[in-house]
């Protein structure tokens, strides 16, 4: 079997052993699970912009000219609206939800969504790259991965915190919606539009990457994450984990004198039994080979 094609090669499954092959298989099957629950999904995001000042008057005059119907709340010193159109019966009877709730309903569903969609995404391109032996892009995509993970734990931690606090408000027809999306806006706002790029908004400043790395570390309680980070990081890049990568452990010799590497795109291993020998490329159709 070609290195190119699908699918786990033995001189792959050999080189990675039964436990890490194991793994993988089951991995895999999560991968397809997310699949099948996000793959034909979408959604509309609906973003709601207070409006003050001239912005309010020129709202109110436009929705008068055009009979339009919409439903609005101010704030508690009438400079701002939040204003939504063709809202149900029910959001006419109660504007403040009907302000508040499907706005953030449709934000929290993309950013779900985004989430998944970017994980098996990440998660399948690894796995893929994993069973070609293709390491250089695995590398780069498991490093992605855990940032991706990093910042899935980061969001919903501040999401479920600002969900808490708006729901403990007291039942009022007007201050608990106000209250939901006083807290849970901004936490969604900068998920879905923080970047670290030149001339980003300051307030909107997305989490370093390796403060994520920190945030998935303490959400799994497994110290690992920042040392296959660090790994991962150096095998993306043209530096010592991309070598190492695709050669054997140094070979020295017992003078200590000649140390030796062997390189090979596919997986290598020692001879049976050897506690040194020569290392070799096995050819495609079977396993390695002294």
């Amino acid at each position: 079997m070609s290195m190119d094609e699908p699918g786990l090669t033995k001189a792959v499954a050999d080189a990675l052993g039964a436990q890490r092959t194991a793994a993988l298989t089951e991995l895999t099957e999560r991968v397809t699970a997310l699949r099948r629950m996000s793959e034909e999904a979408a959604t509309t995001e609906v973003l709601l912009a207070p409006l003050t000042g001239r912005a309010a008057e020129k709202w109110e005059r436009l929705a008068l000219r055009e009979a339009e119907d919409w439903v609005y709340v101010r704030s508690d010193d009438g400079a701002t609206v939040l204003a939504v159109d063709q809202a149900s019966e029910a959001g006419v009877r109660d504007p403040a939800a009907a302000v508040a709730y499907p706005e953030l309903h449709t934000r929290l569903v993309s950013w779900w969504l985004v989430h998944a969609w970017r994980s098996a995404d990440l998660l399948a391109d690894t796995l893929d790259s994993v069973t070609r032996w293709r390491i250089t892009s695995g590398a780069v995509t498991a490093r992605a991965l855990i940032e991706e993970a990093g910042a899935l734990a980061d969001e919903q931690k501040a999401v479920a915190e600002a969900w808490r606090t708006g729901k403990a408000a007291a039942e009022d027809p007007l201050r608990r919606p106000a209250l939901v999306r006083e807290t849970l806006a901004p936490v969604l706002l900068k998920a879905g539009f923080g970047s670290r790029m030149n001339g980003s908004n300051e307030k909107l400043r997305a989490t370093n990457v390796l403060t994520l790395v920190k945030k998935v570390t303490r959400a799994t309680g497994d110290d690992r994450f920042p040392k296959w980070y660090d790994l991962l990081s150096d095998a993306a890049h043209p530096a010592f984990g991309a070598r190492i990568a695709l050669a054997t452990p140094p070979l020295v010799h017992a003078s200590k004198a000649v140390t030796v590497r062997s390189y090979s795109r596919s997986p290598m291993s020692l001879a049976e039994g050897a506690s040194s020998g020569p290392w070799n490329r096995p050819s495609p159709s079977r396993s390695p080979t002294p």
